[in-house]
Formats: structure tokens, C-alpha cells, sequence
């Protein structure tokens, strides 16, 4: 009974023993592979003052251009005229319709210039001007005078360009705004023009309203139908500070901008206001003058170094 007893205890000891060494075994390497992991983490040279590059613009007033491209067509400017006569009579004949083309010389009706008891007297109405006719405004049998309109043509005069815009530019919309525009045909060539005039009234149907620009100077190459490829100026803010968009990120929910101040990265919260694919306002948080961190991962705090571009 007593040697069970004793080679009982000695089988726990053993195991105890097993038990213990396994123990040591797995905290000793539990220990080496968290300082194993610590050294890849951070290189031996590497501190916490690690400075990273940037690059910077500076922050200087300027002019804000925002443009709108979309497409335009070329179209000729008319001009309305009335046709009246230079002989007072009945009409006793109307040659001209609605639609039709006339020019200068053209026979358009015929008058008879008679009193009650003469003998008739037909006399020709001869148009001095070209156009196309808009409206006949009188009728075979009336009886006309020299004030009396015959007809109104439309004059064919300069290219324009015609555009439909979206109604929320109407905000910033003028008269005598710049424009560029380019053809199919000479799609290197840019060419300008000037906002002429600004339809009273917005297209119920797809909510934009008719501009018209002049051309600045004229081209011969240039061809009534023609389409083309307009960019507006339209909206002009002078004197404002303006940034790239991509230097604009964001901390608990407002945007914020990191600047350079005593060779360390500072974090600036900002508001802005108009902005284009590429460029932002701000109004506020910058005063100007500042170096604006434009490439680089940086905090609040970080360390560091401009590099020339």
C-alpha cells in the first residue's frame, strides 16, 4: 500500500513539473514575439519625431474664375424691318407670303393710286431692302397709306452665339461677360466673345434661359449653323483667397486645411464658399501669406520639410 502511495506522488510531481516547464516555455515565447513585433514596427533610427515632406503653395489674393463649358450653336442676328409703301391707294395685289426670301428690288404688291371717277392706275411697290418675310400684315382690297406696313422681314447680320444655360447661373449672369468658344472644325482655336443679351424669360420645359454673345472679331471661316463649345465666365470674385479643393480635408466633421508653421504641420479650420472642379474660396481661417500643405500625410503637430517643386 505504502509503495502505490509513493509512486503515486512521484507520477504528480512529474507531471506538476511538465506542467510548469510548458508554462515558461509559452510566456517566454509570448514575450519574444511581442518584442520581435515592436522592432518591425519601429526601425531602430526612427523616433517619434519622424518629418515627413510636403508641398506647399502660398496663400495670396487673387481672382476667383469659375467657367461653365456646354454647348452653343452659331446663329446670324436678324433684324426686323417694316416694309411700307411710297403710294397711297387699293391694293390690288400681294406677292409676297410668309416665309418666303426677298431682295432688294423685289416687286412685293401692287397699288392702284386712283380716285373715285380716275382711270386705273396700277403702280408697283418695289422692297429696297433684302430678308425673309416674319408677317404679312395686310391684305388684297385694303386700303393703304404710307405709314401702312406691308410686311415685316427679318435682315440677316452678324454671327452670334446662341446658348441655352441652366437658370441657377442667372444669379451671376451680366451683360458683357467673357467667353471663349471653339469649333469642330478648329478645335485648337479658341475664339472670344461677350454676352450680348439675357432672355427676360426661363424654358418651362428643361429650365434654361437664351444668352446671346457677340463675337469679338470676326472670322470669314466661321458658318451660320455651326455647333460649337462655349465656356462662360460665370462667376468673378476678385481680391479672395483661393486654394486648391484637394488641400481641403476634414476633422470631426468640418473642413480644415494644414499649414506650415515653425517646421511643423498645423491644423487650420476653415470656411469657404464658391469652388470649381479644382479651386475653393475661403473665407474664412486664412488671412493670407500662409504656406498651405497641398501634398503630404501629416497631423496636427507633425514635423516637416518643404520640398521645392
Amino acid at each position: 500500500m505504502d509503495k502505490k502511495l509513493r509512486f503515486d506522488r512521484i507520477i504528480t510531481l512529474i507531471l506538476v513539473a511538465l506542467c510548469i516547464g510548458l508554462a515558461i516555455t509559452i510566456a517566454y515565447k509570448t514575450l519574444n514575439d511581442q518584442q520581435n513585433a515592436q522592432g518591425l514596427m519601429t526601425p531602430p533610427n526612427e523616433t517619434a519625431s519622424t518629418v515627413i515632406n510636403v508641398s506647399v503653395e502660398s496663400v495670396e489674393p487673387t481672382t476667383f474664375i469659375k467657367t461653365t463649358t456646354m454647348g452653343a450653336e452659331l446663329k446670324s442676328s436678324m433684324e426686323d424691318i417694316t416694309l411700307t409703301s411710297t403710294i397711297a391707294g387699293k391694293l390690288t395685289a400681294l406677292y409676297i407670303q410668309k416665309g418666303d426670301v426677298i431682295t432688294s428690288g423685289d416687286i412685293i404688291a401692287t397699288v392702284d393710286p386712283s380716285n373715285a371717277g380716275n382711270i386705273y392706275k396700277p403702280s408697283n411697290i418695289i422692297s429696297e431692302v433684302s430678308g425673309t418675310v416674319y408677317s404679312v400684315d395686310t391684305y388684297v382690297g385694303a386700303q393703304i397709306n404710307t405709314s401702312t406696313s406691308l410686311a415685316t422681314l427679318g435682315k440677316a447680320g452678324e454671327l452670334e452665339v446662341v446658348a441655352n444655360i441652366s437658370e441657377r447661373y442667372l444669379s451671376t449672369l451680366q451683360k458683357g461677360m467673357k467667353a471663349t468658344f471653339s469649333t469642330a472644325a478648329w478645335s485648337d482655336e479658341s475664339m472670344s466673345a461677350s454676352v450680348k443679351s439675357i432672355s427676360p424669360s426661363v424654358n418651362s420645359t428643361n429650365r434654361t434661359i437664351e444668352v446671346t454673345l457677340s463675337i469679338d472679331e470676326k472670322d470669314d471661316r466661321l458658318k451660320e449653323g455651326m455647333f460649337v463649345r462655349l465656356s462662360l465666365i460665370t462667376e468673378q470674385i476678385p481680391n479672395s483667397l483661393v486654394i486648391p479643393s484637394d488641400a481641403i480635408s476634414t476633422y470631426l466633421g468640418e473642413p480644415v486645411v494644414y499649414i506650415v508653421q515653425e517646421g511643423k504641420a498645423k491644423r487650420v479650420a476653415i470656411t469657404t464658399s464658391s469652388s470649381d472642379d479644382n479651386k475653393s474660396v475661403v473665407t474664412s481661417g486664412l488671412v493670407g501669406g500662409e504656406q498651405i500643405i497641398v501634398a503630404g500625410s501629416v497631423v496636427d503637430g507633425t514635423s516637416v520639410k518643404v520640398i521645392e517643386e
